[in-house]
């Protein structure tokens, strides 16, 4: 029955309500074809609503208990912190949640798996208030295109939870690279690059506090610095090094700093400035130690005689291995 012939089928059952109730003889005519009219209409439409419902053309009110995350969750405990989260509750509280999550039916009945929106629902959490969500069907498979696809087209989320949802989703088996890659629409390299944050250590994701500030570069950039000799040692003793104040960015620079090999120091660099130099007594530099990206760039000044470049270059091997570097000196030329 379609929803013009129940909304007839009801007018027709109030009608003969009617006349029933202004029947010339008084006669009060049996009431249970009227009730069950009305029943049959809103049974057949809460069968209509549970359809649309089960195909996403109407929206569900949920409360938060009902939600579950899954294990390919892309979201950092960072993202749920700090002063663009306070905005998106303070959003909600004020005009209400405009746009809804996407959710499926849980496996085992209890509720619903989130597919995109956990912002959103820890936002209403906090706020005590039921979810707007769309249910959609999908198995691991389509949930995993589904989630991936909501993020690709979305700023607010990091190249860093992006890399780590898609190494999720590899180390799941439900998808290969190359499916990645072509439901995505992205390159070999991309993909390369984004994975390169599944190789930092654990203990460094975490020093930096907020690892939503990497950029890709960054995350390539790390992963290479991690290869080198001695890098977790340096590693260890800059974690070491980092106060509870210091902030993300100052974070990164000091670690990037001490992979590189540079002296470890307070990770915001107080006290430090950002060139060092030397300079003759008439205050010339004749060397200038700079910081390029997070790479220790020495620069000597034009005119500085071979020799004395020569006599630098033969000292470096020993300054190195005081420093702890692992370092072999070659016996001087003749």
């Amino acid at each position: 029955m379609s929803r013009k012939e129940r909304m007839a089928a009801l007018d027709d059952a109030i009608g003969t309500l009617g006349s029933a109730r202004r029947g010339a003889s008084g006669a009060v005519r049996s009431m249970v074809p009227i009730v069950n009219q009305i029943e049959t209409v809103f049974q057949d439409s809460a069968a209509e609503l549970e359809r649309l419902q089960r195909n996403g053309q109407v929206l569900l009110e949920l409360d938060v208990g009902e939600l579950r995350t899954t294990r390919f969750r892309d979201r950092h405990a960072a993202a749920f912190q700090g002063a663009a989260f306070d905005e998106l509750v303070q959003d909600i509280l004020q005009r209400g949640q405009l746009v809804p999550i996407l959710v499926r039916p849980s496996s085992d009945g209890s509720g619903y798996d989130i597919v995109a929106g956990h912002r959103r629902v820890e936002a209403c959490r906090r706020l005590g208030r039921k979810v707007l969500a769309r249910r959609i069907a999908a198995d691991d498979r389509e949930l995993l295109v589904a989630m991936v696809r909501e993020n690709e087209t979305r700023e607010d989320i990091s190249p860093f939870e992006r890399a780590v949802q898609i190494r999720s989703v590899i180390d799941s088996g439900l998808m290969t690279r190359q499916e990645l890659m072509e439901a995505l629409s992205i390159s070999k390299g991309h993909l390369s690059s984004l994975l390169k944050f599944a190789e930092l250590p654990v203990e460094l994701v975490e020093a930096l506090g907020d690892p939503r500030i990497l950029t890709i570069a960054d995350g390539a950039q790390l992963a290479r610095q991690l290869t080198e000799p001695e890098a977790r040692l340096r590693l260890r003793g800059a974690i070491d090094a980092i106060r509870p104040s210091d902030p993300p960015a100052d974070r990164l620079r000091h670690l990037r700093r001490a992979l590189a090999g540079r002296p470890q120091g307070a990770a915001s660099g107080a006290g430090r400035p950002s060139d060092r130099v030397i300079r003759s007594r008439t205050g010339q530099v004749l060397v200038r130690l700079a910081d390029h990206d997070g790479r220790p760039i020495l620069r000597l000044a034009a005119g500085i005689p071979p020799e004395a470049i020569d006599r630098l270059f033969e000292q470096l091997p020993r300054l190195l291995q005081k420093c702890g570097l692992d370092v072999a000196v070659e016996p001087a030329g003749d």
